[in-house]
């Protein structure tokens, strides 16, 4: 069903009828359930520290070494995307992930082809969305802090400053914000 029509057929219903159907989506769908509940502000935190143990998992189990499969982080972030209400959940989620990726390039040297295209493809999705949101003031510090100093002397610490010094945000994605 297309967005209008959807919108038509609820503006139809009364509100008694809106909050069964709600009710009923919540109950036959958990991605729903969460979504509702990130929305009315209602556990959030407990939900946001469930994916961020997710993603801290797959750098750094509490046994073991890490796998790092960007597959499986990729996942995870996008099903917190889905579920969450606020665009700095987000943003607050892609940078943990990006914090816990150079972190476990940095303690085991892994330099696997795919592992770093995926980092470089998540750091400047992030930059791209906290340069749209008009908050990249809030993570200037953090993010010097990981493209700055001894970190010169690796490849991959130049390509993310190359991003974030010179981010590729095309008129499309500019006109999705406005």
């Amino acid at each position: 069903m297309a967005k209008n029509r959807l919108n038509k057929e609820l503006e139809k219903q009364d509100k008694e009828e809106l909050v069964r159907l709600l009710g009923e989506m919540a109950r036959r769908f958990p991605i729903a359930k969460m979504y509702l509940t990130m929305e009315f502000g209602f556990e959030s935190a407990g939900i946001i520290e469930k994916y961020k143990k997710e993603i801290e998992k797959e750098y750094f189990p509490s046994r073991g070494h890490g796998k790092a499969r960007s597959s499986r982080v990729n996942k995870v972030l996008k099903e917190f995307t889905q579920i969450a209400a606020f665009k700095e959940d987000i943003l607050e989620m892609q940078w943990f992930q990006i914090e816990l990726a150079v972190k476990f390039y940095l303690t085991y040297g892994y330099d696997h082809d795919p592992f770093l295209n995926s980092l470089l493809k998540n750091w400047e999705k992030f930059i791209k969305g906290v340069l749209l949101e008009n908050i990249i003031s809030q993570y200037e510090e953090r993010i010097h802090q990981i493209i700055d100093g001894k970190s010169h002397r690796y490849w991959l610490f130049e390509q993310l400053k190359d991003i974030y010094e010179n981010p590729e945000i095309d008129e499309e994605e500019l006109s999705d914000v406005h």
